[in-house]
Formats: structure tokens, C-alpha cells, sequence
């Protein structure tokens, strides 16, 4: 018995392949565009909020929730795009097996 089958890991399925490395690809180009943005930018700054205090710090970190998961929704688009266009593309000719979209 194989070691992945005894510890009740079987392999992927192709579609649950292309939907966490679309995740996992998109997450972290999300956390460095995060990172560039808003190391240049502050929110504050921009004039989204300005009645400082505590209420300021919160806005802020909800303006960085709101950017991070709007970079990770959009990377997240494009990520699963590509893994759409890389499994639905044509079989070459002799190849014996088309490849069909796991989406």
C-alpha cells in the first residue's frame, strides 16, 4: 500500500489541482501588491477619513482588509482564467486524448 493511501491522502482531482493553486497563486500576489501599495499609499493620507483618534486606526485597517481582498479577488480572476485556458486548450494532432477544462 502506498504511503498517501495509507495516511488517507489520495491524489487530486484535476479540478481541485487548478483551484488551489489558482488560490494559493493569487493569495500571495495579493499579499505583495498589498504591500507595495499601501507602503506607498496611506489611506488617511488620501482623504478617506479625517477624524483621527481610535476611529482613524480602525478605518485605516479596514481600508487595508478592503484593498487586500479586492488585489486577491482580481489575482484570483486571473489565476483561474489561466488554468482555464491552459486545460481547455486543443489536443495536438496524434495526441490520442483531448484535455478537457477542469472547471
Amino acid at each position: 500500500m502506498a504511503r498517501d493511501e495509507a495516511s488517507g491522502l489520495g491524489s487530486w482531482s484535476r479540478l481541485t489541482e487548478a483551484v488551489g493553486v489558482s488560490l494559493w497563486a493569487s493569495f500571495i500576489a495579493a499579499c505583495l501588491e498589498s504591500a507595495l501599495v499601501f507602503a506607498y499609499l496611506d489611506p488617511l493620507v488620501l482623504g478617506f477619513d479625517d477624524r483621527g483618534g481610535q476611529s482613524s486606526i480602525a478605518f485605516r485597517s479596514m481600508i487595508y482588509a478592503l484593498g487586500f481582498f479586492m488585489f486577491w479577488l482580481f489575482n484570483l480572476g486571473a489565476s483561474c482564467l489561466t488554468a482555464y485556458m491552459l486545460c481547455s486548450r486543443r489536443a495536438e494532432p496524434g495526441a490520442g486524448e483531448s484535455r478537457g477544462s477542469p472547471l
